[in-house]
């Protein structure tokens, strides 16, 4: 073929394109004037509709029914009969149960709204689109809604009325928020995740232990507590947090007969065959929990290596990435794995997870509950695998000594107050932290305890001393308490070295530990099954796949869709290829 002459294929294309032209003047001038009336009817965006509230004396079912539940469980009635009664509540059943519908109904039937607070942004779009897909009226209002949005959303939220809005711990102290709920009232006040005040709420999340104070600036509504798991003490710390009137508890046990739990030691190095190996052979989808964002990654790239379908998901991450690999993760039927840290699940509703791998040991057994819990949640049977080393302990032991306060800071702080007190000044938030040489976070989590104990007032205007001239004694007093929260930290990880030691069934352990009285075996865990001893093989060093050996650039020549190459042949094969040497002998 002679250089620069059209191909064949060129001149056909053309020829089409030429006729295709010819043919257009003949159309249906109908056709046009149709095209022509439509395109300004497509471009103008109808208003969305507002959502429609149930009709005047609507009941329990008729609200159960707009969410699309047909029977609700015994639990779930007993904890709407409470809080349409408007007594306080405390709900603690196993994830999945339904706890979302014992406040979304209630806010299709109250004649004033329901706030609830969530420390999930994801949960919290989430459930707003859902529910505004099903005409429930609902509000969200977070950190991320914006502008003429936000201000939308708090003119409806003053309006009042038969609504729920959705918040977070930090949006509720908002005095725009509490201003406008102040003029619309509150039927019902429900905090999701209620655990988080006994877990969070001195350190990671200091809003969380403010929430009783904003509700009793609201008029100290009915409330309602939701969580999954609680012991005792962390009922205690709510109760007491919240401020809660004798509360109705209504309590499912967190144990789940289709959860086979296991414990595999493994140490060092081996934890990573050890895990490599359960992932190959485990069905999908599974979650693999780490304690830090650095092991996430690692074993992130690691399961890339093997060709595992595999996402990630950490607090080191955008906003944005979390949310993309989380969407891929959740999608139906999609067959992956996440490897995550304890910022992946709270609200997370996937029900078909074959398996939950502790990649290492949490730091307690409240924790590894909740999180076991993910798992088998279409009532069919998920391995609950904890890979035990009795390292683990130090890593969680230099987070909390990371996170939890001081007794120094806490008399760093009472120092500042009492220096501030005696000037006679009121300092702001910021001012008092500098003066105290300690972050803004950590003097907000102190202040509020140091206000629960009547010793403070925080308002816009600043921190006004209530104890005059015993400021600082009084402050150092409560250096007890912060003591009493590190025992009990020591306490729970002592748990979950007990548990990896029992030599009779975990389920039974498990469930004692939450104040269960039971005997029979579960028949599920390696205990029960007898599991054998595993062969050395398993904790050998494993080989890459084939595949991954093979990997990488593509042929010279060859793109990507297997179009022409650079030298404008067909299979992207350049002519100098195509002409292979003749083999030659050794001899």
């Amino acid at each position: 073929m002679t250089e620069g002459r059209p191909r064949a294929g060129s001149r056909r294309r053309r020829s089409r394109r030429r006729s295709n032209r010819e043919r257009r003047p003949e159309a249906s001038r109908d056709e046009a004037a149709v095209d022509a009336e439509a395109k300004p009817a497509q471009a103008r965006k109808l208003p969305p509709r507002e959502p429609r509230p149930l009709p005047e004396g609507a009941t329990v079912a008729d609200a159960a029914a707009r969410l699309g539940i047909e029977e609700l469980r015994p639990e779930q009635e007993a904890v709407l009969e409470a809080s349409l009664a408007g007594r306080d509540a405390m709900m603690i059943v196993p994830t999945g149960f339904g706890k979302s519908a014992c406040y979304q109904i209630p806010s299709m039937l109250l004649k004033k709204p329901v706030v609830m607070i969530s420390p999930l942004l994801a949960l919290l779009q989430d459930q707003h689109e859902k529910l505004l897909s099903r005409d429930i009226p609902c509000i969200r209002l977070d950190g991320s809604v914006r502008g003429n949005k936000r201000k939308q959303a708090l003119d409806r939220i003053e309006q009042g009325g038969a609504l729920l809005v959705m918040t977070t711990p930090e949006t509720l102290a908002s005095p725009i928020l509490i201003e406008r709920l102040q003029k619309s009232g509150v039927g019902l006040a429900a905090v999701d995740e209620a655990h988080c005040i006994s877990e969070w709420g001195y350190d990671f999340r200091p809003a969380y232990q403010r929430i009783g104070t904003h509700l009793k600036e609201l008029g100290s509504p009915p409330l309602l507590a939701l969580t999954a798991t609680a012991t005792e003490h962390v009922r205690d710390a709510v109760m007491k947090s919240l401020a809660m009137r004798d509360p109705a508890v209504i309590e499912v046990p967190p144990h789940r007969s289709n959860l086979a739990f296991e414990v595999l030691p493994a140490e060092g190095d081996v934890r990573a065959r050890v895990m490599l190996r359960l992932v190959r052979r485990l069905r999908r989808p599974g979650i693999i929990y780490c304690s830090t964002r650095r092991e996430v990654d690692m074993i992130y790239a690691l399961l890339k290596r093997f060709r595992v379908p595999v996402h990630r998901y950490h607090g080191g991450m955008t906003a944005a990435d979390r949310n993309k690999e989380q969407a891929r993760y959740m999608r139906r039927g999609h067959r992956t794995v996440m490897v995550a840290t304890n910022a992946f699940g709270l609200g997370i509703d996937k029900p078909d997870i074959r398996y939950i791998l502790h990649y290492q040991s949490p730091a307690s057994l409240e924790q590894y509950v909740q999180e076991a819990g993910r798992g088998g949640r279409d009532g069919k049977k998920a391995n609950c695998i904890l890979l035990y080393d009795p390292e683990d302990r130090q890593i969680h032991q230099a987070l909390l000594n990371r996170s939890r306060i001081r007794p120094d800071q806490l008399y760093r702080l009472g120092t500042a107050l009492a220096a501030w007190d005696e000037e006679d000044r009121t300092p702001s938030l910021e001012a008092l932290a500098l003066s105290a040489e300690l972050g803004p976070r950590i003097t907000q989590a102190l202040l509020g305890k140091v206000e629960e104990a009547g010793f403070v007032e925080c308002d816009d205007d600043g921190i006004h001393v209530l104890a005059k001239g015993t400021i600082e004694a009084d402050t150092r007093g409560l250096s007890g308490q912060f003591e009493r929260l590190r025992r009990q930290d020591s306490r729970r990880m002592d748990s979950i070295e007990e548990y990896a030691a029992e030599t009779e069934c975990r389920t039974i352990f498990l469930r004692s530990y939450f104040g269960e009285e039971v005997d029979e075996s579960c028949g599920l865990c390696d205990i029960c099954r007898g599991s054998p001893k595993r062969p050395a093989g398993f904790f050998a060093p494993v080989a890459l796949p084939a595949s991954a050996k093979k990997k990488g650039p593509n042929k010279k020549g060859r793109s990507r869709r297997g179009g022409r190459g650079s030298r404008g042949g067909r299979g992207g094969r350049s002519r100098s290829r195509r002409r292979r040497p003749r083999p030659t002998s050794d001899a």
